[in-house]
């Protein structure tokens, strides 16, 4: 009798020691994703750490790594060696795929993100005349396409008018300084990111208009993968845009708490937050949702082409006959989150809504 209890005793043991086996085995097998972000701009990429302290990256079934990097070219450089699954910051990885680099899109991140400031000596100026931009001085960034396409679109609007000396275009590597130059009235104006938007009201300068009023959701940072990554990981990625996703449907229903998980996660004043992505636009807007600065996961194929187009128009690189961009642009990850996501939350509405937006705005890819 004893030793029919002893070989019970040794059965049921090995039968909880195999499922215990068996558990940790399958918790080793939850992916890691090393998703690349740069600490003093942890507010834009909002749905990549939303989704991270809300819990949606576990509920989706993979774990997720939030990696710092020091800035935009480490972290397209540490995907493009694979030391990051994605960076979270930038579309400016273009550049790289035209040199024959590996990189591919795969979402979005935010969009927007710029504001004409002017000096003191012009703030009673309405710049959204754009007659009035005439013989100004006006700051830019020499390496960011946006600002051309701006200057693109000040050219259409006026016609015939407009004229190769019409601006004064100043190049500035560094919003710094051209924040500085504002101040002092060496310039009528510039384009600052938001962030500098703030300072310069500090200083008593004021914002002229969005850059987001002439080109709503002009692009700005993509969530960057490469095309290795995403066969090798690709059922891991799409759990990681169910989750932003998820995260996105947050942003607009209960925008606090995203509020919330970002100022859990990035230790910024709730205010600051606030201001770069919770603020309601007053101008009309055709998107998800009507924040300035949005976040967003959409990822836009129109736009990105747009950009590569400008930016090789006016030589910040140079076509590549042997790439197609289409290649690196995978919306398949993104389509197959959402899919998941309506069938799974059929009474939920945005999701189809926020597909609806998704295929408008990258329906180049499929033409």
């Amino acid at each position: 009798m004893r030793a029919k209890f002893a070989l019970a005793a040794a059965l049921t043991m090995s039968l909880l020691t195999a499922c215990g086996d068996k558990s940790a085995t399958a918790s080793k097998e939850i992916p890691t994703i090393k998703v690349g972000y740069i600490v003093q701009d942890s507010v834009r990429p909002g749905l990549v750490v939303a989704a991270k302290q809300l819990g949606y990256y576990d509920e989706e079934g993979v774990n997720v790594e939030l990696v710092p990097v020091d800035s935009v070219p480490s972290g397209i450089a540490a995907v493009s060696t694979r030391k990051l699954d994605l960076f979270s910051l930038s579309v400016r990885a273009l550049s790289s795929i035209a040199k024959g680099g590996d990189e591919t899109f795969i979402g979005g991140v935010a969009t927007e993100g710029s504001s004409l400031v002017v000096s003191k000596e012009n703030s009673e100026i309405d710049f959204r005349d754009f007659h009035n931009l005439k013989g100004k001085v006006i700051g830019k960034n020499p390496a960011d396409p946006i600002e051309l396409i701006f200057k693109d679109y000040v050219k259409e609007s006026l016609g015939a008018e407009y004229t190769d000396d019409y601006i004064q275009w100043k190049d500035f590597d560094d919003n710094n300084v051209l924040l500085e130059a504002i101040s002092k009235g060496s310039v009528d104006g510039g384009f600052l990111t938001t962030e500098r938007v703030w300072l310069a009201e500090e200083r008593g300068l004021k914002e002229a208009f969005d850059l987001a009023e002439f080109l709503p959701e002009y692009l700005c940072c993509r969530l960057t993968s490469t095309n290795a990554t995403v066969k090798e990981k690709r059922d891991a990625l799409v759990a990681i845009l169910r989750a932003q996703i998820r995260a996105e449907i947050d942003y607009k229903n209960d925008t606090d708490k995203v509020i919330d998980a970002l100022e859990e996660f990035t230790k910024q004043k709730r205010d600051h937050i606030i201001r770069y992505v919770g603020v309601h636009k007053d101008y009309a807007v055709d998107a998800f949702t009507d924040f300035k600065n949005p976040l967003s996961t959409n990822l836009m194929y129109n736009k990105i082409k747009q950009y590569d187009d400008v930016s090789v128009n006016f030589g910040f690189y140079e076509r590549n006959p042997n790439v197609d961009l289409k290649e690196h642009v995978d919306p398949t990850l993104w389509q197959d989150a959402i899919k998941e996501l309506i069938d799974r939350y059929p009474d939920v509405p945005e999701y189809k809504e926020l597909n609806e937006f998704f295929l408008k705005d990258s329906s180049e890819y499929w033409n």
